[in-house]
């Protein structure tokens, strides 16, 4: 099984259903036509911007490729620009540098262009349903697909000229999967690669992973949000043999392989990012990139402020993230005051789930788990949260292949029983010892409380009036208290399951062995079903176990809470070109190495 070359594209992430939601035009908001539905997700390379490799696989399946996202649009003749710096909005300043522990898109978003868009692979920047070569170059395994082999780029520079090479990229993987001495835990993402045994360089530049049990479609974990390489192996494993465990990567100079390099951060005003001369990447008419000069990611915490300063010509783009996307009535605004002059992208969405601790009482009770499930009511979620941008959701996004079709029909999700599932919600909380409810915190972002305010008032009718208490405490603090399983109830977030087309993306965030789980339990049923997936190359029978696991983790053992899909939008001003907007997770083609300026 090899990926490699131009030619072999198959599908990754089949979420074709659900296109018709997440990649609107980047000239407007208007819905697509759904795409024909794709068979489950196939391993897959489709370099678009790396220079052409001869193919040497074997025949391979070749699935019906997905809609690709619209760019801005670029008239017939006109060719990208070199030049310009653009001004992109930016909620906050990052909380960590280092994306091992904070996933935060204050931390992710300007991280992209530094470090590059993920490490080894990629999602495909014009079809993010496939996978591209980035750092490797091409792939293989073996055939019980647990023995994987990847060839590293040549041609890679650190921004301090350090040429990259296959024994930085191990330390790398390493350093992620096991911590440091010093302080330093397993990253947050170590789960989503899956049963990794050993790590070895071979012929010098060649990367073998060998894993405890078979995964299919273990080079889509590689290509998992949060994966970029911030961690060079000559700038810090001397700090780390010397104590410094949780040295990050401003300390070191923000030394990446991106397209931009840092130039100046002035904590609160600006994020200043520049273009690196010796970056790797190519376009498909093998012009250098990156096109623009620079970033500056200005900060900006109020969205008020955001939406005023793109009205008055400082902004070329609005903010990324909840809280900052355009309601209803500032999106008509723009099209009304800016007509063709701006557009507005539609962007997938990260998808909500309430956080839960299933690992101590009460919660621990499948009783109580159910109580809260059925008892909330996701469609005034929708609306209080997301202005009614959105529609709920179970395990996998709806529309996709893994979904249960009638799922909406569940107790909890269905709105037409919600009056007889909150009558039964009591029932079962009084069944399990709580008839008046129980005293719970909720754990939330500071500043970023205003699904934790839903959470409290949703259940308060069920839980007791006073009960519930909002912990809305710093970055760094709210993600050592999920790691160290401190919480009770989660605030409904992203949650580390956005990625709901892919059963094996979406592993580590339902993993009874993940500490940084937003759902901890003790159930070791959900890792073997995720791993029978994994194992399994019949796509109707991962179809079958896929939703067999989401009825058991929904309505079964009430593991997981999940609310909705949201909608929302992110404005561009018309000069922005050559940026596709993503059909998956919104921090993907984040590294806008394509995107220039019409100046």
């Amino acid at each position: 099984m090899r990926g490699q070359g131009h030619g072999l594209r198959h599908l990754v992430l089949p979420w074709s259903l659900l296109l018709v939601a997440l990649a609107a035009g980047a000239c407007g908001e208007a819905a697509q036509p759904a795409a024909t539905p794709t068979r489950p997700p196939a391993v897959a390379a489709t370099p678009t911007t790396a220079p052409t490799a001869t193919p040497t696989t074997a025949p391979a399946v070749v699935a019906t490729p997905t809609r690709a996202p619209t760019a801005t649009p670029t008239p017939a003749g006109v060719q990208p620009k070199y030049g310009g710096v653009a001004a992109f909005a930016h909620r906050g300043d990052p909380s960590s540098w280092d994306s091992m522990f904070d996933t935060n898109v204050n931390t992710t978003l300007p991280d992209a262009p530094i470090f590059g868009d993920r490490a080894l692979l990629k999602p495909c920047r014009n079809n993010s349903f496939q996978l591209c070569p980035y750092l490797a170059e091409s792939w293989e395994s073996n055939s019980e697909a647990t023995v994987w082999t990847f060839k590293v780029r040549e041609g890679v520079f650190w921004h301090d000229g350090k040429a990259l090479a296959a024994d930085d990229i191990k330390w790398w993987l390493e350093l992620l999967i096991n911590g440091a001495p010093g302080g330093r835990p397993p990253a947050k993402q170590a789960a989503t690669l899956g049963p990794v045994q050993g790590i070895e360089v071979v012929g010098g530049s060649r990367l073998r992973i060998t894993l405890l049990t078979p995964v299919v479609q273990f080079p889509a974990l590689l290509s998992s949000p949060n994966l970029s390489i911030q961690h060079p192996r000559h700038l810090m494993q001397s700090q780390i043999e010397k104590g410094n465990g949780t040295v990050a990567p401003n300390e070191v100079g923000w030394v990446g392989t991106g397209p931009f390099k840092m130039a100046k951060y002035d904590k609160g005003v600006v994020i200043r990012v520049r273009k690196f001369d010796r970056y790797w990447e190519k376009d498909e008419q093998g012009r250098q990139l990156p096109f623009l000069d620079g970033i500056d990611f200005v900060i900006m915490t109020e969205g008020s402020s955001v939406f005023a300063a793109f009205r008055t010509g400082r902004l070329h783009r609005t903010a990324v993230g909840e809280g900052f996307y355009l309601v209803p009535q500032q999106r008509e605004i723009i099209k009304r005051e800016f007509g063709d002059q701006a557009w507005i992208a539609k962007y997938p969405p990260f998808g909500s789930l309430t956080g839960i601790n299933a690992s101590k009482p009460p919660m621990s009770d499948v009783r109580v788990r159910q109580a809260v499930s059925m008892w909330l009511d996701r469609n005034s979620y929708i609306r209080a949260v997301y202005n009614g941008d959105g529609e709920p959701a179970a395990v996998f996004a709806p529309g996709s292949p893994y979904a249960n079709p009638g799922f909406i029909e569940w107790p909890g999700w269905n709105p037409k029983t919600k009056e007889q599932d909150r009558k039964r919600a009591r029932e079962l909380l009084a069944e399990a010892g709580y008839p008046t409810g129980f005293k719970a915190t909720v754990l939330a972002r500071a500043g970023r409380t205003g699904s934790a305010e839903w959470l409290v008032g949703d259940l308060a009718g069920l839980l007791g009036e006073g009960n519930l208490r909002i912990a809305a405490v710093d970055s760094a603090t709210y993600t050592n208290r999920i790691c160290q399983g401190d919480f009770d109830l989660i605030q409904p977030v992203s949650a580390g399951v956005i990625d709901r087309d892919s059963p094996e993306l979406l592993a580590a965030g339902y993993s009874s062995k993940n500490r940084c789980s937003y759902v901890k339990h003790n159930d070791e049923k959900v890792d073997k079903a995720f791993e029978r997936i994994a194992a399994t190359r019949d796509d109707k029978e991962r179809v079958r176990l896929a939703q067999e696991l989401e009825r058991y983790l929904s309505i079964e053992t009430w593991l997981a809470v999940n609310m909705s899909v949201e909608a929302v939008y992110v404005a561009y001003k018309s000069e922005v070109n050559g940026w596709p907007v993503p059909q998956w997770n919104p921090t993907n083609n984040g590294d806008y190495a394509t995107t220039w300026l019409a100046r």
